[in-house]
């Protein structure tokens, strides 16, 4: 019956109980064995397996070894062996010959032809007692290696009678060694996982890190499922086989369900249960003590970490059956690859005291993924004469190394990265520039882009120079001041990128959308872990400028203007060319000033239409506001050079110097400059309270009995009743204005007055007492009238307010006192208006 005629029957009849979390079952109570390294499973014993090499040289664990060469030596060193077997227990060790190169045709052949025998031949080393050192000599190269462990002993020669019998085992053996080396750092990665509990690591996250590690693909696990659904997940995963295995459904009742973890339900669904029959022919090997070896029990077995190279043998634990020698079988897998040959894809820049991720390429695709098997990093220098050991991780994804220099001691410059392979050197072509890092004491922000950090202003680039940045990790913001805040990290870019030689230059984005004003710092930290500060500012909005531009006249002195906009109290200065600017002073402790009042000079060399920027300097910023279109350079203003006025009758009361009388027409004629094709002729109150209405005319306007006309280059006519602009008391003004040029300066055309208008007098015979006697003026207006009197120093107080005269509203009368007799014949009479001091002289006479 061939093996795989036998794998058939048993993968069909055949279960294997396991009770891995049963430590105090079966052969564990009888021999007195503990576990502290064997997750779930049985402890068989702990020891060394190293190998010498030929030429001399320190021995390496075995399982470090990547070569396995004829004329090495295999040294046993036991580490620990329970009491109860310690005198019996005996080891031995088998050895599956590596391929040799002109046999890889012969290898097809086999292939296609399942039945006929290999070649090679598998090599049990004599067996040695376990309690004491052993060495054996390599007889040829090897690319897999065993351990038979029987701790009541072992028959070698039923062991090599088997794998004599069974040539196919070799490339069984191999598949089982490759499958157990993976699930036994599975189980080694998870109970590393499980005995830190409460350390933050996400399993996940972990399983990530292996996949890549051994090149597969383990989907993410849910965490809240049993761990033995967890396990089984895993197992599909390593195995692809058990794709359509279902491990749970397939194992007796409550073999699985004992494991009181992941490490452990993985050891147990692999190491015993069918899931061997599944992942490979080897478990039918170790099962064949049903038909071959009934007095032998052989059982699989995998080992974990224990000591200083050390190695725990980890298996099933079961009961022993009676008359029957338990054997445990360990296979690993020995590389048998020459060392790689890399390169690194560039020179490396590294810093003193840091860390650096280095990107590594090899001949071979497959070679990337055997880097983790060199040794004994360090950097080579030619021009120093040192080796410096050194940390050297290679990264998940197999193309780069994590080089490591926080503990090494060397000085700054060239290098190349060296370590072994066994014993043979190996070395990565390319430099390793180790460089010194900054001490970041001169960082300083540029300027020119701290002053475009305004709040709300959205991203900003801040450009930071004074040190080489290349070994910059990260970069962060945070509030200067507040215990309370969390720094923010930020993007960040090099010229040429991290690590990539010396940057005198970073910039980091700033997203001044969320930051209030105020003073922050930059973290700017290193891959040395190092953080250094830089102070920085966030400016509130810059001021605005609003209902530009801002005419000046070419002519003019100087021109006071009130500027308009927002936050114009941080405004220092402003500069024009072609013009001087003075600023009023804004008022200590302003916010947000609406309005500010400026002096504008023109210089000598402006001219008409042109338009002026200016630069203007906010407090807090050192690189000025450039702004166009500020002053628009006008023509010299319009101006009124002369007024002469007319009445169109005499009032009947006297008028006083500069005043116009309301409630008749009086004419002016104003000789004007600058005057253009359009002017507009404002008429005010200087004194607004008294103004009931803003006029303007343009000439050859008609409007509310006011009209203008031109009369001549540059006269203006105008006829108007000023009462209609003001009430009495009114200083009455004119503007002119054209589009071009803008205002002239207000005039003063006179102040409104308005007076009594008396139609007639008469002296009465009415004695009012002493030498007075009544009198009667007719007219209109008359209550204006507080006295009256025959000259302007004396007067007398009216004796009544004025009485309508019967069929003319308009016109009243008014009883005043005068005395007995007037001066002279056909005398004036002068009247006191309301508040006056003094009389003014009337037409009426006596």
């Amino acid at each position: 019956m061939t093996i795989r005629r036998i794998f058939a029957f048993l993968a069909r009849r055949v279960w294997f109980l396991v009770a891995l979390l049963s430590i105090a079952a079966g052969a564990a109570t009888a021999w007195g064995l503990s576990t502290p390294a064997c997750a779930g499973t049985l402890n068989v014993g702990s020891f060394r397996l190293l190998v010498e090499p030929a030429k001399g040289g320190p021995p390496l664990p075995v399982q470090s070894v990547n070569i396995l060469q004829p004329g090495e030596k295999l040294k046993y060193e036991p580490l620990h062996l329970a009491p109860a077997i310690k005198n019996k227990a005996r080891i031995a060790v088998l050895l599956v010959p590596a391929a040799k190169p002109d046999s890889k045709a012969r290898d097809k052949d086999r292939d296609r032809d399942k039945d006929k025998d290999s070649e090679a031949e598998i090599d049990v080393l004599e067996a040695r007692p376990a309690k004491a050192p052993a060495e054996w000599e390599v007889p040829a190269r090897a690319a897999v290696v065993g351990v038979v462990f029987g701790p009541h002993g072992l028959d070698v020669k039923k062991v090599s009678s088997l794998v004599e019998k069974n040539p196919d085992l070799i490339p069984e053996l191999t598949e089982y060694a490759g499958q157990a080396a993976k699930v036994g750092a599975l189980v080694q990665t998870l109970s590393e996982y499980e005995q830190a509990p409460g350390s933050g690591r996400d399993l996940n996250a972990l399983l990530k890190g292996f996949s890549s590690k051994y090149d597969i693909s383990i989907p993410k696990l849910d965490t809240t499922a049993p761990a033995n659904q967890q396990a089984a997940q895993m197992l599909r995963a390593l195995i692809p086989s058990l794709s359509s295995y279902d491990p749970l459904t397939s194992t007796p009742t409550g073999t699985v369900q004992q494991s009181a973890g992941l490490s452990a339900s993985v050891a147990t669904l692999f190491f015993g249960t069918p899931v061997g029959l599944v992942a490979g022919g080897t478990a039918l090997f170790l099962n064949l003590r049903t038909l071959m070896f009934p007095d032998a029990d052989f059982r699989s077995a995998f080992t974990q970490p224990a000591g200083s190279n050390g190695l725990a043998l980890c298996s099933k634990n079961e009961p022993v059956k009676s008359r029957t020698r338990v054997a445990y079988l360990w296979m690993m897998c020995v590389p048998n690859a020459a060392a790689p040959v890399a390169a690194l894809a560039e020179t490396a820049n590294v810093p003193l005291g840091g860390k650096a991720t280095l990107k590594v390429n090899c001949a071979k695709p497959a070679d990337l993924k055997l880097l983790p098997r060199a040794r004994e990093w360090e950097l080579v220098s030619e021009h120093h004469h040192a080796n410096v050991p050194v940390k050297v991780e290679v990264a998940p994804s197999a193309d780069s190394l994590e080089l490591d220099l926080a503990q090494a001691k060397l000085p700054a410059g060239e290098y190349q990265l060296a370590a072994l392979w066994d014993w043979e050197p190996l070395k990565v072509a390319g430099n390793v520039e180790v460089r010194p890092r900054d001490d970041f004491t001169k960082v300083k922000v540029v300027q020119d882009s701290e002053d475009h950090l305004v709040e709300g202003s959205g991203p900003v680039r801040v450009q930071l120079t004074g040190a080489d940045f290349e070994f910059v990790e990260k970069v962060a913001i945070i509030k200067a001041g507040d215990k309370q805040a969390k720094p923010r990290e930020l993007t960040f870019t090099l010229p040429k990128g991290k690590a990539q030689g010396e940057q005198t230059s970073l910039e980091a984005e700033v997203d001044t959308s969320a930051l209030e004003p105020g003073s922050y710092r930059l973290l700017l930290t290193q891959t040395t872990g190092a953080t250094h500060d830089v102070a920085i500012t966030i400016h509130p909005p810059n001021p605005k400028l609003v209902e530009l531009p801002w005419r000046v006249n070419l002519g003019e002195l100087q021109q006071t203007m009130t500027l308009r906009g927002t936050s114009l109290e941080r405004i220092a200065r402003i500069s024009s060319r072609g013009a001087t600017w003075e600023l009023a002073p804004a008022q200590t402790g302003a916010r947000d000033l609406k309005e500010r009042s400026a002096t504008v000079k023109l210089l000598p060399g402006a001219h008409q239409g042109e338009l002026l920027g200016a630069s203007v300097t906010v407090e807090g910023i050192e690189s000025p506001l450039e702004i166009p279109g500020v002053l628009q350079v006008a023509g010299p203003l319009p101006r009124i050079v002369t007024i002469s006025k007319s009445f169109a009758q005499e009032p009947g009361v006297a008028l006083c110097e500069g005043e116009i009388p309301a409630g008749s027409t009086v004419s002016f004629a104003l000789r004007t400059e600058n005057l253009g094709s359009r002017p507009v002729l404002g008429l005010a109150c200087a004194n607004e309270g008294l103004m009931k209405q803003l006029l303007t005319l343009h000439p050859g306007d008609r409007s509310g009995g006011a009209q203008l006309d031109f009369a001549g280059e540059g006269v203006l006519f105008l006829s108007l009743d000023p009462g209609v602009v003001g009430q009495s008391g009114c200083q009455l003004t004119a503007t002119v204005t054209t589009d071009s040029a803008g205002s002239s300066d207000s005039h003063a055309l006179g102040r409104v007055i308005r007076l009594p208008r008396i139609e007639k007098f008469a002296l009465t015979e009415e004695k009012l007492g002493g030498a007075l006697y009544a009198g009667l003026l007719t007219g209109q207006e008359l209550q204006m009238i507080e006295k009256t009197g025959w000259d302007p120093k004396t007067g007398y107080p009216v004796q009544d307010i004025p009485t309508a005269v019967a069929g003319n509203p308009q016109e009243h009368t008014l009883k005043v006192a005068l005395p007995w007799p007037p001066p002279s014949p056909r005398a004036p009479i002068y009247v006191w208006l309301r508040g006056e001091s003094e009389g003014r002289l009337t037409n009426a006479k006596y």
